[in-house]
């Protein structure tokens, strides 16, 4: 039998991309696997762990994803829309030339 897999990665972006940008979906996922979170009292962990060379990686059934994205927004409907982009404003000296770590604020 074949199962299409991805990564904790795409995971993360698959989540990031349907639930909204609400919470590190990385991290959840990480905790996931731990067993110390859930998302509102659900829980996705990996399908299968596979060896990549260096390191044994868990990759994720495409099916169980979709499953998990189905059942998180009937209990918590995504509100992308509805959550603004956090900018914070600085007045900056314009003839400021050094990186970034020692430009001081005006």
């Amino acid at each position: 039998m074949k199962v299409k897999t991805v990564t904790a990665s795409e995971v993360a972006y698959i989540l990031r991309r349907d639930l909204g940008a609400v919470r590190a979906w990385d991290d959840l996922l990480a905790d996931m696997r731990r067993g110390k979170s859930t998302y509102f009292g659900l829980v996705l962990t990996p399908f299968l762990s596979s060896h990549d060379g260096k390191a044994s990686r868990p990759y994720y059934s495409l099916t169980d994803i979709a499953d998990f994205t189905r059942a998180a927004l009937s209990v918590s409907p995504s509100s992308t829309a509805l959550i603004p982009v956090q900018v914070h404003e600085f007045e900056v000296g314009p003839t400021d030339k050094r990186l970034w770590k020692g430009r001081a604020l005006v």
